[in-house]
């Protein structure tokens, strides 16, 4: 068992650090060109004029859905056959039918071969791989329409294949043996063979794509999520701050041709993306942008707090969590941390007196690892030091780990 748990050990710390590993296939569209700077250094055809407009870190392709697409060479088609990710950002403008994102298939054959493909009117990313008759699998997982750029990961580790999607492992799957393709295919975007043939109600791609990438092994979701260029978005997190104070806004990448903010009255300057805050009560902002005619949205919530009626003994901590995948109470965490001038320190302890967590931070919270392992569920210990107007309090009790 000692073995077995050093071996995952190695293994899991292996993975997050990336050693050994390479981009195989690298394709960011800057310049408005399709290089690969990958390691294998595939070549690239494109079909149709695909355009060039703006991307999350310089240019994305432009598919206009009518005869736009590119094709790899079968350099790649070895990636397919062992542990891989596969990695990219969308935006997309069709609106009806299954449209196709990427294949790797070859004359619109039955089998030995997977696709991804984007339903619009139900808001779907489906992943479709077939060895042959007998051995299928696929994913489905909802999108946010609210966002204008989609991150969308493609994993597969072992028997197991898993979607990534802005921000989250949204499906999984086990295929129950290793899946080979046929040597044959070919790696398409925006081409796939059914939609070329017309045997298939297939749509071509209409909208951008942006920063490809194809890795040698599987990515875990910390390494997705860390990785993530975030567009669209307000990086804040709801927060609580007294009444007088401000809060800085900060926004990721954006291709938005303008946006426009809620809550105009209590922002220094409400015609930038990045504008300071001074709420005179609680309240939701919103920003909406408009990309190439397309519309998105974000918010966030700030609640105000009077300082004079604050009560520096009531720190607020969950009864439980259950950090199990759901995105629901996932962690652990000090609710009302705004009451913190300080924090000394902040540890949670399990029945034994081992300490699982320590921070410092009052924004850091536990997701239920030790040493790179999912703890049992079980009762734990907190204790929270830390400074409130001026004084030092300390705050303990038990909560529980739910799975």
């Amino acid at each position: 068992m000692f073995l077995k748990k050093l071996a995952y050990f190695i293994f899991l710390s292996f993975v997050v650090s990336g050693v050994g590993s390479q981009v195989a296939v690298n394709v960011d569209f800057n310049a408005c060109v399709a290089n690969d700077k990958g390691s294998i250094g595939s070549q690239l055809t494109i079909s149709g004029n695909v355009g060039c407009d703006c991307g999350l870190k310089g240019e994305s392709f432009d598919f206009d859905g009518i005869d736009d697409g590119l094709t790899f060479d079968q350099k790649v088609n070895p990636l397919f056959n062992k542990d891989f990710t596969i990695d990219f950002y969308f935006s997309s403008y069709n609106v009806e039918d299954v449209v196709d994102i990427l294949t790797l298939s070859n004359d619109c054959l039955i089998d030995s071969f997977f696709t991804l493909q984007y339903l619009p009117t139900i808001n779907s990313i489906r992943f479709l791989a077939k060895e042959n008759v007998s051995n299928s699998i696929f994913l489905d997982a909802k999108i946010d329409p609210a966002r204008c750029w989609h991150h969308v990961s493609v994993v597969r580790k072992l028997y197991t294949y898993f979607m990534f999607i802005d921000g989250k492992i949204v499906s999984t799957v086990d295929a129950e043996k290793l899946y080979t393709f046929a040597p044959g295919n070919r790696l398409t975007i925006s081409n796939n063979p059914c939609t070329l043939s017309g045997q298939a109600n297939y749509r071509r791609f209409r909208g951008y794509f942006d920063e490809f990438k194809i890795y040698d092994r599987a990515l875990n979701e910390l390494e997705l999520s860390k990785s993530e260029l975030r567009s669209d978005v307000i990086l804040n997190q709801d927060t609580t701050i007294f009444l007088g104070d401000k809060i800085k806004i900060d926004m990721g990448l954006t291709c938005a041709d303008n946006f426009s903010w809620t809550g105009k009255q209590d922002m220094d300057n409400p015609d930038i993306l990045t504008p300071t805050i001074q709420p005179k009560a609680s309240q939701k902002y919103h920003i909406f942008f408009v990309m190439r005619g397309k519309s998105c949205s974000d918010s966030i919530s700030i609640y105000i707090q009077d300082k004079d009626k604050l009560d520096c003994k009531n720190l607020l901590l969950p009864n439980s969590f259950s950090p199990n995948g759901d995105d629901l109470n996932d962690n652990y965490g000090i609710s009302n941390k705004f009451i913190i001038e300080e924090l000394k320190s902040f540890e949670i302890f399990d029945r034994w007196g081992t300490r699982v967590f320590q921070t410092f931070d009052p924004n850091s919270t536990w997701d239920g690892i030790y040493r790179n392992e999912k703890v049992n569920p079980d009762k734990f210990v907190y204790k929270v030091k830390y400074i409130c107007k001026g004084e030092e309090h300390l705050k303990q009790g038990v909560m529980n780990l739910l799975r």
